[in-house]
């Protein structure tokens, strides 16, 4: 059956061939003959194609949630392991730097001028440290003064101090003791005197020395936690005299307290200052009284503090009782950069004797000056840190003052007019004052400090303000040259000055305005031992310390120092 079926197939598919190639025989053999006309060249072109925005979406609405289930084998996981203790970290003890204990300075210079430093420490201790110094700076040199001639202007300074320190749990305690000893000459004297006038330069006294002790005790808080209450007491006795028996003695106490209580800090300071003298100084025993309770308050960029200062000067002559007001306010705008602040306050100056005449040694002996009252002191300025090595201080001032003392030329005795002893002249006075400090540090080894400041005096009775100068500047430059070189220069410059003169037809004179510079150089030859040159005055400029009494001109110190 299958066989026979087989060959029915084959037959039927040889026909089928046949029968396709006759017809595609015939097919070639006709012929295509049609007419085409062209109306004009062919020109293709792609129809724009536009974008379906249509998103395709499957409204799928059978949602199917899957129902699952499982449970928790819970099985303990042991794990294996020991524990091996580490050794406990160990600091390395930091290298501290050797310090010296003692150093011993000698040197010399021209116009006979020696020079001794020695001093002591006892050294790293965290219980306590004690220690002491003398030094001794003199000169027997001579100076010319305008009228050509050489005089003497032997001076000297011998000052010897001890000191400790003990440190308690939560506080220290401070000491000092010392004495010192000062002496200067008489060497000016008016030689702008009338034609005719009689005056023996060389008549006695010549010289005037000041011997003055003091000693101090200073105890205070070392509280690190500062919500704690802080502390400070300190009492202290100083004893002048020179060689004209003048004599005075301070005994000092005061009380110093502060707390923060929440953001606020209360404090204040109660001290009591009462001066003895004996009865050829031309001043009584007074006693001053100072009370100065404050708050300070801070936020977040501000600063602020509100107080008041109470002073009671209690004399012979009755009690006076003043209060000075007291305020600060801050205001950091540009973190550091820029902090404008304003102040008012005031206080009492004390014009001991031992003040003045260290100020003036040429002063009259004895010779009494009135306390001076800063009633009011309104100030405003800018300070800030321009970067981390750069700061500024920029301020102007306003200030009543009563009783401020100006110095004017004198004589001691009347039959030798030499005009070269001082008084002072008080008054009350309207200062207006102008001052900019900036400091720049690019590195540790240099260091530029530089300093300006204008005062315009308006006095009440006084013709000037006598011996002052109108501004003064100040350009400092430290230079350190790898630890072995040490550079100093100081350049300042001062003002014009007015003076009282003997002269009845001209009894005012300017003293014109001076620039100076001074020039210091350390050679360190190792760590102990090193050498020092100084050079002042280079300029060799002429002015007056006080009117009649000259400065050295160039002048050169050089010397040894050594560390043991």
């Amino acid at each position: 059956m299958n066989t026979k079926i087989i060959k029915f197939s084959l037959i039927v598919l040889t026909l089928n061939l046949l029968s396709s190639s006759t017809q595609y025989l015939y097919g070639q053999e006709d012929k295509l003959n049609k007419e085409v006309q062209v109306v004009r060249p062919y020109e293709p072109s792609i129809s724009d194609a536009f974008k379906i925005n249509l998103l395709p979406k499957i409204d799928d609405t059978l949602k199917l949630t899957p129902n699952l289930s499982y449970t928790i084998l819970q099985r303990p996981i042991i794990s294996n392991y020991t524990i091996t203790p580490i050794t406990a970290a160990r600091m390395v003890q930091e290298q501290l730097n050797d310090l010296s204990n003692a150093y011993i300075k000698l040197g010399f210079g021209n116009s006979l001028s020696p020079i001794f430093e020695a001093y002591y420490n006892s050294g790293r201790n965290k219980d306590y440290s004690y220690g002491g110094w003398v030094q001794n700076h003199s000169s027997f040199g001579k100076i010319k003064l305008d009228n050509g001639k050489q005089v003497d202007s032997d001076f000297g300074r011998t000052d010897f101090n001890l000191f400790g320190k003990k440190i308690l749990k939560k506080s220290i305690i401070n000491a000092d003791a010392g004495f010192n000893k000062h002496k200067v000459t008489y060497y000016g004297y008016d030689i702008y005197a009338p034609t005719g006038t009689i005056y023996d330069p060389n008549a006695a006294p010549k010289e005037q020395h000041f011997n003055q002790f003091h000693a101090n005790i200073d105890y205070y808080s070392s509280n690190t936690d500062s919500t704690q209450l802080n502390y400070r007491f300190e009492t202290g006795f100083n004893h002048l005299s020179d060689n004209f028996d003048m004599q005075e003695s301070l005994l000092e106490i005061s009380i110093k307290m502060d707390k923060f209580i929440k953001e606020e800090r209360f404090g204040g300071e109660f001290s009591i200052n009462h001066y003895m003298k004996n009865s050829n100084l031309d001043s009584a025993n007074n006693t001053i009284i100072r009370l100065s309770p404050w708050i300070n308050l801070y936020g977040k960029q501000w600063r602020a503090l509100v107080g008041t200062n109470l002073i009671i000067d209690a004399n012979s002559s009755g009690n006076q009782s003043t209060f000075y007001p007291m305020a600060l306010l801050s205001y950091d705008i540009i973190s550091h950069y820029l902090i404008p602040y304003v102040e008012i306050n005031g206080y009492l100056e004390e014009n001991s004797y031992a003040k003045i005449t260290a100020e003036n040694p040429w002063l009259i002996p004895g010779k009494k000056v009135f306390n001076t009252s800063h009633k009011f002191i309104l100030k405003g300025g800018i300070k800030g840190n321009l970067s981390t090595k750069v700061s500024y201080n920029v301020f102007a001032s306003y200030s009543l003052i009563d009783s401020m003392y100006f110095f004017t030329n004198a004589n001691l005795k009347s039959s030798n007019p030499l005009f070269n002893r001082f008084t002072a002249e008080s008054d009350n006075v309207e200062l207006t004052k102008i001052l900019g400090e900036l400091t720049i540090a690019p590195s540790s080894k240099i260091n530029l400090f530089f300093r300006a400041e204008y005062n315009n005096y308006r006095m009440h009775k006084l013709l000037k303000p006598w011996q002052i100068p109108d501004y003064n500047a100040l350009a400092s430059i430290r230079y350190n040259i790898k630890d072995k070189i040490i550079l100093n220069l100081d350049v300042f410059s001062m003002g014009k000055r007015y003076v009282k003169t003997s002269s009845i037809t001209k009894p005012i004179k300017s003293l014109e305005g001076v620039s100076d510079i001074n020039v210091g150089i350390e050679y360190r030859y190792n760590k102990k031992l090193s050498a020092f040159l100084n050079l002042n005055n280079l300029t060799s400029s002429k002015y007056d310390i006080w009117y009649l009494y000259p400065m050295y001109r160039f002048n050169i110190k050089a010397g040894l120092t050594y560390n043991f």
